[in-house]
């Protein structure tokens, strides 16, 4: 059986993001070749013609090359430093890497909270429910560049302080042995203030990047809701548009 579920994106589009995600996990490495469009279409549960066009895009955006008699390989190029694309979902330590960078946890604090409408519409529970949440703050060789707060659908039970204090995908893949399939996002500028400020080090007029997103696993349920605070002079988003 193959892996790609369908929702309300294209088949090719989830294919597309499939891919982009193994390339971001390790399993086709730059400069590696993929498998045949047969055995990687039947490897998927998708048509040969579906697996095309997600190729199409990719080999567009410059993530894939075909070569001629030889096959499709991952670029060197697929993974841009500084600038994480927004089309493929990235951990927050892998951002960090990218600026050639340590990623650490100075902060981490778990709390349990009840859900306000905003945070119950995007998790889909009623307001009122009990929901766990976490609220982390990432360094970059010891200097805080993102605050990070996690809010948790219930399905996903406690949360352990000590394994989740670096990337969520992983804790929950690991520990959970839920695997997040896709996140909903919306990227906006916001000016500090006074919390963030002290949370970040910077000034409270200090411009951030906020990613408000909510992440999906694989039958289209939201497992969690995410507020992230990047520091704008730390890093730049952005998004491969094709047509």
């Amino acid at each position: 059986m193959g892996r790609i579920h369908q929702s309300g994106k294209s088949l090719s589009d989830l294919v597309r993001l499939e891919l982009l995600d193994e390339i971001r996990r390790g399993k086709y490495l730059i400069d590696s070749r993929l498998p045949n469009e047969e055995n990687l279409a039947k490897e998927l549960g998708v048509s040969r013609n579906t697996l095309r066009e997600a190729l199409r895009v990719l080999e567009a955006n410059g993530i894939v090359e075909k070569k001629q008699g030889l096959g499709t390989y991952i670029r060197g190029e697929s993974s841009p430093k500084v600038k994480p694309g927004l089309e493929v979902l990235f951990r927050v330590t892998d951002a960090i890497l990218e600026l050639g960078m340590v990623p650490g946890t100075s902060e981490i604090e778990i709390a349990n909270s009840f859900a306000d409408a905003r945070v119950a519409a995007k998790l889909g529970v009623d307001e009122g429910t009990p929901v766990n949440q976490s609220r982390r703050v990432r360094t970059a060789d010891g200097i805080p560049v993102v605050y990070c707060i996690d809010m948790f659908s219930p399905s996903v039970g406690e949360l352990d302080i000590v394994k989740i204090k670096s990337s969520i995908f992983t804790y929950l893949e690991e520990v959970k042995e839920i695997r997040i399939a896709y996140a909903s996002t919306d990227i906006r500028p916001i000016v500090a203030g006074k919390e963030l400020a002290d949370k970040l080090s910077v000034s409270a007029a200090s411009p951030l990047l906020l990613l408000d997103e909510v992440h999906f696993d694989k039958s289209d349920h939201p497992i969690f809701y995410s507020r992230l605070f990047f520091r704008s002079d730390f890093f730049v988003f952005h998004v491969v548009r094709s047509r």
